[in-house]
């Protein structure tokens, strides 16, 4: 019996897609910000939170300062067109 592998395309970033292939919450975050930006971008949105909190910890997410937490989705180049409200929605998944 063979193991199947998950290689996911979406963020057409080798790294990126690396993360959503891996990590369900990168995957759902990803669909959550594929709301009016580009499809790459927002799939690329999950990597960019990881290097800027140093991985993609849903607990840290839900717990850290929405107002800190809104600077990680606004920092340039921001993680999507809306920081403030998507960061408000990334919270909310990583909450639930």
């Amino acid at each position: 019996m063979t193991a199947m592998t998950r290689k996911l395309c979406l963020a057409q970033n080798p790294d990126a897609d690396a993360l959503l292939a891996s990590d369900m919450f990168a995957l759902l975050t990803g669909m959550l910000l594929d709301q009016q930006i580009p499809m790459e971008k927002a799939f690329s949105g999950p990597k960019v939170i990881a290097d800027r909190m140093g991985g993609l910890d849903v607990h840290r997410i839900a717990e850290a300062d929405p107002d800190e937490f809104a600077k990680v989705m606004s920092t340039p180049p921001a993680v999507h067109r809306f920081p403030g409200s998507m960061g408000k929605r990334v919270q909310a998944l990583a909450s639930t």
